[in-house]
C-alpha cells in the first residue's frame, strides 16, 4: 500500500511542477517577445502557433523526464528504507528543473538557428504581423531539434537520479 501512496504523491508532484513550469514558460515568453496577453486571438494565429510549438516541445521533453522519474521512484522504493516522500520530491524537482532549463536552451538554440539561417527576416516582428510561414518554420525546426535531443537529455538527467548498485561477476 505504501507504493500506492508513493505513486500518488509522484503524480501530484509531477502535475504541480509541470503546471508551474508551463506557467513560468508562458510568462517568460510574454516578456521576451514583449507581448500583451490579450494578443492571442484570431487576429494573430502566427503567435499562437509559435507559442503552441514551444509548449508542445516543453511538454514532450518533460513527459520523457517524468517517466524517468517514475522509474527512479521504483528504485528508491526497492533500495531505500524510511520515508520516501522527501527523496521523491528532491529527485522530481531536480529532474524537472534540469529538464526545464534544457528545454529553454533547446528553444533558444532553435530560435538562434533560425535567426542565423534567415538573416533577412526579423522573426519576432514577422510573428507579430501574423506571418504564418515564419511561425510554421520556427515550430518545425524547434520540434525537429526537440525530437532529436530528447533521448540524450533523458540520458543526461538519469545520471542525476539514483541508480541501483550492480554487482559485476567476472
Amino acid at each position: 500500500m505504501e507504493l500506492f501512496y508513493l505513486a500518488i504523491s509522484q503524480v501530484i508532484i509531477s502535475v504541480v511542477l509541470s503546471i508551474l513550469v508551463f506557467f513560468i514558460s508562458y510568462k517568460m515568453l510574454i516578456k521576451v517577445f514583449d507581448l500583451e496577453e490579450q494578443r492571442f486571438d484570431n487576429e494573430n494565429l502566427a503567435l499562437s502557433i509559435f507559442f503552441s510549438g514551444i509548449i508542445l516541445s516543453t511538454g514532450y521533453l518533460l513527459g520523457g523526464i517524468i517517466s524517468t522519474i517514475f522509474n527512479s521512484v521504483s528504485l528508491i522504493k526497492i533500495h531505500a528504507d524510511g520515508n520516501h516522500f522527501l527523496n521523491v520530491f528532491k529527485y522530481s524537482v531536480t529532474a524537472l528543473i534540469l529538464g526545464f532549463l534544457a528545454a529553454s536552451m533547446i528553444q533558444l538554440g532553435s530560435f538562434l538557428l533560425v535567426k542565423t539561417l534567415t538573416k533577412h527576416l526579423k522573426e519576432v516582428e514577422q510573428l507579430k504581423r501574423n506571418n504564418l510561414a515564419v511561425a510554421i518554420l520556427l515550430v518545425s525546426i524547434l520540434m525537429a531539434i526537440t525530437f532529436i535531443v530528447k533521448d540524450g537529455l533523458i540520458f543526461l538527467i538519469e545520471q542525476f537520479l539514483p541508480q541501483p548498485e550492480v554487482i559485476e561477476f567476472n
